[in-house]
């Protein structure tokens, strides 16, 4: 299912519009007909307008120049999994063939096992999930698709393979070369990547924060071509004070580097929400069907713009 979704919001002459492009909503799965109940999508326009209302109401800026504790929504958290675990963790990434089309990594050749973040640092890609937008049992190579554990307690365990570049690292391919059509190569691409849930609650999370930013949605991000700098700007926001949800914050901007955000995490809920995405690479551009998933996670002592 593909279809591009505006909403607009207007309130004492301030307007603010949500512009969701094909492939970009969130929804999306593999199956039949059935999967048009699960991704209720009444719940999914009045969570869009909600943020909108939130958004047009909020006149209190975030606590910038302080270190504060952050709680990261799965809207926002899952993005991360996939642009700054799962792409930096592509083989050919790694060897430079992305670097005048998509870009080059900050991992090396060799660089197996080295510290990227923090204990509560762990991100798997598995295209076994049942029903997902990036399924499948075998890639189009013929391996045997299986879970990856890209980071697990903050080390780099295992990066995406395709049968030619498990050669150059003198490992074995896991499944990850995928091709969009027939006429077209298969290239090391991504399928579920996520942020694996941890044994907080969110109301745990949220009660042990004394003072603090919880980013529930994003509105817009971006990360540089080495996937090192990344930055996302909040859309439905709130203060967290004294354990509580407090006013809505305007535009909440974290902006952080990809070993500091990893190492930053001290605490992952047991919740899990899957977003539907098209992820773009190699030229002609493919534009593969992808998850990104996460629960609530939590950074202790970052600065927000």
């Amino acid at each position: 299912m593909s279809f591009h979704s505006v909403f607009v919001g207007l309130r004492d002459g301030e307007r603010v519009t949500v512009s969701v492009p094909p492939g970009y909503s969130g929804l999306g799965g593999s199956g039949g007909f059935e999967l048009i109940e699960k991704l209720r999508l009444e719940e999914y326009v009045a969570s869009r307008l909600t943020e909108i209302a939130t958004t047009l109401s909020s006149t209190t800026a975030p606590p910038r120049g302080e270190r504060v504790d952050v709680i990261l929504g799965p809207n926002v958290a899952s993005l991360t999994s996939h642009e700054s675990v799962g792409h930096p963790f592509e083989a050919d990434r790694i060897l430079g063939r992305e670097a005048a089309q998509a870009g080059e990594s900050y991992l090396k050749p060799g660089e197996y096992n080295i510290r990227l973040g923090g204990a509560e640092a762990y991100v798997s890609d598995d295209p076994t999930i049942p029903n997902s937008m990036g399924f499948y049992l075998y890639d189009d190579e013929g391996v045997k698709a299986r879970r990856r554990r890209l980071l697990q307690a903050g080390y780099v365990s295992e990066l995406l393979h395709n049968r030619a570049t498990a050669t150059k690292f003198a490992a074995k391919s896991n499944a990850s070369a995928r091709a969009v059509r027939y006429s077209v190569e298969p290239l090391i691409r991504m399928a579920n990547t996520y942020i694996e849930p941890g044994d907080w609650s969110f109301e745990e999370l949220l009660k042990d924060t004394k003072r603090g930013v919880y980013i529930k949605s994003f509105m817009e991000w971006n990360i540089d071509d080495k996937r090192l700098n990344q930055r996302y700007v909040g859309l439905e926001a709130f203060l967290i004070e004294n354990g509580e949800l407090k006013a809505s914050v305007n535009r909440p901007i974290l902006e952080i580097s990809t070993p500091k955000y990893w190492s930053s995490i001290d605490a992952r809920a047991k919740d899990m929400e899957f977003y539907s995405g098209m992820c773009g690479k190699g030229d002609p551009m493919q534009g593969a069907p992808v998850y990104f998933g996460s629960p609530h996670i939590r950074l202790r002592d970052v600065v927000l713009g």
